[in-house]
Parts: structure tokens; C-alpha cells; sequence
């Protein structure tokens, strides 16, 4: 029970605790101070009326003391007359000196009444007097102040010798009246008092549980709200004060390790779902973003198109500028890709130098074929990272959903094989998405496989097709062309490996293979007793672009033998703008070895004058797109007459690629054309086959008129060399 009791007033409120504790505190002095009161007004009362009783005896004692020494009963009774006239004396007995009853006096109202009589110190002992009043009465003496009646016993002495005693007995109930309205006087006071504490504890309380009641109320409020920057005004500067102090502290502490929180919440949201360098969305909330697109998309009967853009030849400027320069350029990157879409589309990295994006409400292919144009043409402004200026391209491959798929990983599958298939087109351009594409990707992926392991397996062979003077008829040097002997496909061209060689990172193996070929079928040549001749050996932009290009052509020359000036180099436009200062230093080293520098299918790039004389370049070779309609586009040979002039105020050699006709190698040499390649002289052929074109009684007689030219050399030569 006590303990149901602490725990009951454990779990009041704060508001009851205190003024329980209030009132308590108030009741209990209230009560004592009340007991305190009423005691005193009884003593007060009581000695009052004992007094008057007191009074009354000596002023008896004195009247009748004369009448006990003469034993005088009548003179005592006239004595204790006066008192019979006042109501409240019950009665009265005058003892003589042996202790015997001389006179009484009993007051109607007393016949009934028991005598008692209250013994008072200093006037009789209590044996005497319980021995006079048992020899009165004949009973045993009680004495009971609350009973009723009051009495006083007082010796009656003469001279200093007692003579008798007085014993004056009279009615308290005046005594009891006047307590009884003292204790209703108290009563009233201590009701009135408690309402008035009532009140004073209620307001009193307040001064303390407002407070307290107000920070709860903040506290919940925070809570709920988790508003960590409120704060709660100090309401006094006592122990409640510190409190609020103490709680603002707690808030401020609480809101900076909450700003913290938050940062390092934000920092890792960051780190999840975008990427750290472009700060675009990362695969994961790209493929979130894309799910949830697709699924308004269906709801709306919307399109959507997924577009997969990579960067090309973005390895070789890591591998020549450096991986912060890439890290700039993909930034870079980003900002222009923002730029084209909507702010309902999102732009994001995969991851390397891939991108992509998707479209919502894409209403046709048309549609999307118009945003991946611009995003092909962001990519013709170059790109410029501090004093550099770099020009970069991007294939794009586009699928519509839901078209080509209705998953997020079947469009991006699509995706990436429409933009391989932009890549497999030339690059820099885009390609929507075919179903047919899925079996070209399937057949791409066996093919690289398969390329792999071509190498090792030595699956691949090198064919030779020579370059001829128009003015010697004397073959000037051989390009080597590989080919790859595949067991099931046969024999196969560069175009359907080359890129796959690129794009797997397999072309540098591959170059070097070649190379290392090519010059040591010149040295064997050379043993044979053969005219030295120059091999040319195309290098790819990703080989050319790495930074020991230069080491790897020396070890293989150091490694043959062959003489650096029977080795060519063959390199593309594109590969001469990708880095122009390391481009330019290392062909620089190249031929100052002795190496003869030509650049390949020119006119299909840049054909800028101005990049021409600051790259030191022996041999121009005109693409062969041009030499095969020069006859019928008058633009075309206006192209070739101005390439052919061009290359003569630099005083470089001229190749033509691609002659087939007589035709073109009149028109080219009228022209004042130094070379030509092509099958009007020999497809690319073996070694063994090749080599009959080196011996002095084969030189071909190139000569003006077209009959005789075919009656002569060529037309004999096309005959003994065959087609590869």
C-alpha cells in the first residue's frame, strides 16, 4: 500500500506535486498553529475562570475565618450567602480545622450532579482534599474539567494558622462555550487560510511549473519538428534560467553535430548517386530516374529515348595529355551535354567516357534523330583546357522506348549497340537504333573474341601493294596491308577487325606485330639481292597517341636491322590534330632518324595548310574517294588539283590512292602527281608475289597515251601479279 502510494504521487503531475507539497507544507502549520492557538485560549479561559473561583474562596476564607474559631455556623452561612444569588456556583463547603463539614450549600441544578472537585497545587494536598470531599459526599473524588464543572479548594487561615478549608464547586460551561467558539474561530480562520493558500499555492506553483511546462512544450515542439535552430527565452536568472541555459546549449550542440549530419548525408547521397568528377547522375540514379520515366510513360502512352553517347579516341588523350587533362576534358564535356536537354531529361556519366541520357515524350524517331544531331554538333567547337585546345568527337547511338524495349537494361543494351554501329560508320556521327544491329553486335562480339586469341594462333598475314613513280614506272615503296586468315569466316580486310582492335584495346599488339613483320620482309628482301625498297605501315590514332610510340619503332628497327630510311610511317589527319605539340615533336624525331612521315587519306580531315607546315611531312596521300570520281565531279578534281598543288608549294611528295583507270593516271600526271597506288597497278599481294615488281627488267614504262600504257607493263604486270 505505501509503496502504490510513492508511486501514485510519483506519477501526478508536475503541477499536483507542487501543490500538493504547497498545501501540505501550509496545512501542516495552518494546524499546528490553530492546536497552538486554542490550547493557549484554554489555558487563558481556564485561568480566568480558576482565578474568579480563587477570588471568591479567600474573600470567604477572610469573612468566615472569625466564625470557625468560634465554631459559628450561622456567621459562615451568611458569608456563603451572596454566592447562592450567582447561577453559576453549584456549591460550596466550609471545612472547620479538624476537616468536618461546618456548612454547605448545594444549587439546585447540582442535587442530581455528581461533586466532582479539581485538585489546584498550593491550597490543599490531594489526599486531604480526597479525604474531605469522601467525608462530605460519602463518595470516592473524581475530578473531570471537560465533565462540566470547575472547583477550587483554599485553606482558610487566621493569623498564618489555617482554621478550615473552602471547597467551591461551579458550572464550566461558560468555560466550555467560550472554547467551543475559540475552536470555531479556529476552524473558520484555518478554512479561510487554506482557501487563501489554495490560491497563493496555485499561483506560487505556477512560477515554477510555467517555466518547466514551457521548455516541455518547446522540447515536443522540437521534436516534432526537428528544428534544431529554435531556441527558448530565458524566463529569470535563477536555477530555471541555467535550465533554459543549459537546454539552449544542448540545442546549439544539437544543431551543429545536425549540420554536420546533414553534410556528411549529403556528401554520401552525393557520392551515391552522382558522379564525383562531372557531378552528373550516376549509373544507379540514371537507371532509377530511367525506371521511373518508363513507368509514367506507359501510364501516358508516352515515348521515351535513351541515348548512349561515347567520346571518341578519348584514351590516346589520356595517354598523351594525362589523365587530368582528360578529367577536365570529360567535365567539359558534361556542361555542353546540359546544355542541349530539358529540365525534365536527365544527362548522366555511366562511367570512363560514357554518357547518357534520356528524353521524355519523345513524339517520333524524327524527334529523336534532331537531339542526337545536336549533340553530334556540340562536339565541332573544340574544346579548349587552358592553353590547350583540344578537338574531340562523339559517336551517339539512340533507341526509343518502347519501340526497341521496355526495360531500362534492354534500351541501354540498344543503346550501346546503336552507338557502336555509329562508331563502325566512320564516328562523329549518330545511328538509331535496328534490330538488326542485335546480330551485328552478336557476330561483333564472336569477332572480337576470336581476335584475341588471332595473334598468338598466327592467323594473321601482311599483303603489299606498291606505290609507283609516273615518271620512272619504278616502284618507290609498298604499303603493308595485314589480313586476317580467319578459320571460319576466311580471309578477312581491315576494315572488319581494325576497329574491333581499337576498341579492345589490341591495336598496339597488333601495330607492333605488323611493323615488326613488314621490316623484317624488307631486310629478307634486301638478303635475296633484292633493290631496297620502303615499307610503309599505317599507324593507328591509339597507337600513335601513346607516349613510348617512338621507343617501340626503334626497338623494332633495332631488333630487324631494317635502315630507318626504308621504313614509312602512315598516319590519318585525325591522328595529327588529336595532340599537334606532341604530334609535331615526335614526327619530328621520327625523321630526323631517317623516317619517312606520310599522311594518309588526306582530305578527309582537316587539310589545313597552316597545320602542314608546322608538322614535318614528307608524303601526302590523296584519299581515294576522290581519285575514283574525279572523272565524273568536276569538284572532286578541283579537290585533287588543289591537294596536288598545295603539296608542291611544300614541297612535299604526292601519292594518288585508289587509281583504277587509265584515265585517272593521265589526269593525274598531267597534273604533276609524283605516285600512284591503286589496282591499276596491283591489289595488295603477298610477299613472294610482290617482290617481282622490284627486279630491274620488271620497272613498269608508264607512258602517255592510254593503249599503250595497258599494252605496256601494267596490264603485263596486272596479269603476272593476279589479285590478292
Amino acid at each position: 500500500m505505501r509503496q502504490r502510494g510513492k508511486k501514485f504521487i510519483r506519477n501526478l503531475p508536475l503541477q499536483r506535486k507542487l501543490m500538493l507539497i504547497i498545501m501540505s507544507c501550509c496545512t501542516a502549520t495552518l494546524f499546528v498553529s490553530s492546536i497552538f492557538f486554542v490550547t493557549r485560549e484554554a489555558k487563558v479561559l481556564y485561568r480566568d475562570q480558576q482565578e474568579y473561583l480563587v477570588s471568591l474562596a479567600d474573600l470567604i476564607g477572610k469573612n468566615s475565618a472569625t466564625a470557625l474559631v468560634f465554631n459559628d455556623p450561622k456567621s459562615v452561612q451568611e458569608t456563603i450567602r451572596p454566592l447562592t444569588q450567582k447561577s453559576n456556583i453549584l456549591a460550596v463547603y466550609i471545612l472547620n480545622q479538624e476537616g468536618r463539614l461546618l456548612v454547605r450549600y448545594h444549587a439546585a441544578q447540582a442535587e442530581h450532579a455528581a461533586l466532582p472537585l479539581e485538585y489546584l497545587p498550593g491550597w490543599a494536598s490531594a489526599d486531604d482534599v480526597a479525604r474531605a470531599m469522601q467525608q462530605v459526599t460519602g463518595e470516592a473524588y473524581t475530578s473531570s474539567f471537560l465533565s462540566g464543572y470547575a472547583s477550587v479548594v483554599q485553606p482558610i487561615r487566621l493569623d498564618g494558622e489555617q482554621v478550615g478549608t473552602v471547597v467551591i464547586q461551579a458550572n464550566a460551561r461558560g468555560f466550555l462555550h467560550s472554547l467551543r467558539w475559540t475552536i470555531l474561530v479556529a476552524l473558520g480562520f484555518m478554512a479561510v487560510t487554506f482557501l487563501v493558500f489554495c490560491m497563493f499555492s496555485a499561483r506560487l506553483q505556477l512560477l515554477i511549473s510555467a517555466p518547466l511546462l514551457g521548455l516541455l512544450s518547446a522540447m515536443k515542439e522540437i521534436s516534432a519538428g526537428k528544428n534544431f535552430a529554435l531556441r527558448v527565452t530565458k524566463p529569470c536568472d535563477d536555477e530555471i534560467g541555467l535550465l533554459y541555459d543549459g537546454f539552449n546549449n544542448m540545442l546549439q550542440e544539437i544543431e551543429e553535430r545536425d549540420q554536420i549530419l546533414t553534410q556528411r548525408q549529403a556528401h554520401l547521397q552525393q557520392l551515391a548517386h552522382y558522379d564525383p568528377l562531372t557531378r552528373l547522375p550516376n549509373r544507379t540514379l540514371f537507371y532509377d530516374r530511367l525506371a521511373q520515366a518508363l513507368f509514367h510513360a506507359e501510364r501516358s502512352r508516352e515515348s521515351v529515348a535513351v541515348i548512349f553517347i561515347d567520346l571518341d579516341h578519348f584514351k590516346d588523350i589520356n595517354d598523351t595529355l594525362g589523365h587530368r587533362t582528360g578529367d577536365l576534358l570529360l567535365i567539359e564535356v558534361a556542361g555542353r551535354l546540359a546544355t542541349v536537354v530539358r529540365s525534365c531529361d536527365t544527362v548522366a556519366r555511366l562511367g570512363g567516357d560514357e554518357f547518357t541520357i534520356f528524353c521524355q515524350n519523345v513524339c517520333s524517331p524524327e524527334n529523336a534523330a534532331v537531339v542526337a544531331q545536336k549533340l553530334v554538333a556540340l562536339f565541332a567547337t573544340p574544346f579548349r583546357l587552358g592553353a590547350s585546345e583540344i578537338r574531340v568527337t562523339a559517336s551517339v547511338g539512340v533507341t526509343l522506348y518502347p519501340h526497341d524495349g521496355r526495360s531500362v537494361d534492354e534500351l541501354l543494351m540498344n543503346a550501346d549497340i546503336a552507338m557502336y554501329h555509329a562508331k563502325g560508320c566512320g564516328k562523329n556521327v549518330y545511328a538509331l537504333f535496328d534490330k538488326k544491329m542485335n546480330e551485328h553486335a552478336s557476330e561483333r562480339v564472336t569477332l572480337l573474341a576470336d581476335l584475341r586469341q588471332a595473334v598468338e594462333l598466327g592467323q594473321f598475314v601482311l599483303h603489299y601493294q606498291p606505290k609507283v613513280d609516273l615518271l620512272t614506272g619504278k616502284v618507290t615503296s609498298v604499303e603493308a596491308l595485314v589480313r586476317w586468315m580467319h578459320p571460319q569466316l576466311g580471309m578477312l580486310a581491315p576494315d572488319k577487325f581494325i576497329r574491333l582492335a581499337e576498341e579492345g584495346g589490341m591495336i598496339a599488339e597488333l601495330t607492333d606485330w605488323v611493323m615488326r613483320t613488314a621490316c623484317l620482309q624488307a631486310v629478307a628482301w634486301q638478303e635475296a639481292n633484292l633493290a631496297p625498297v620502303r615499307v610503309a605501315v599505317n599507324l593507328s590514332p591509339f597507337h600513335f597517341q601513346r607516349q613510348d610510340v617512338k621507343q617501340s619503332i626503334c626497338a623494332v628497327l633495332g631488333a630487324t636491322g631494317l635502315d630507318p630510311s626504308l621504313l614509312e610511317i602512315e598516319i590519318t589527319e585525325s591522328a595529327l590534330m588529336q595532340n599537334d605539340e606532341y604530334t609535331c615533336r615526335v614526327l619530328s624525331e621520327l625523321r630526323d632518324m631517317g623516317i619517312t612521315i606520310s599522311v594518309d587519306d588526306f582530305g578527309t580531315g582537316y587539310s589545313s595548310l597552316s597545320y602542314l607546315h608546322r608538322f614535318p611531312i614528307n608524303t601526302l596521300k590523296i584519299d581515294r574517294t576522290f581519285i575514283l570520281n574525279m572523272m565524273k565531279s568536276s569538284e572532286d578534281q578541283a579537290i585533287v588539283t588543289a591537294i596536288i598543288a598545295m603539296a608542291k608549294s611544300l614541297k612535299m611528295q604526292i601519292v594518288a590512292e585508289g587509281v583504277e583507270s587509265v584515265e585517272q593516271l593521265e589526269t593525274l600526271k598531267d597534273q604533276g602527281c609524283h605516285e600512284i597506288q591503286g589496282f591499276l597497278v596491283s591489289r595488295p599481294v603477298n610477299a613472294e608475289r610482290v617482290a617481282r615488281f622490284f627486279t630491274d627488267e620488271d620497272h613498269l614504262q608508264l607512258h602517255t597515251a592510254g593503249a599503250e600504257v595497258l599494252e605496256g607493263g601494267i596490264a603485263r604486270h596486272l596479269v603476272n601479279g593476279g589479285e590478292a
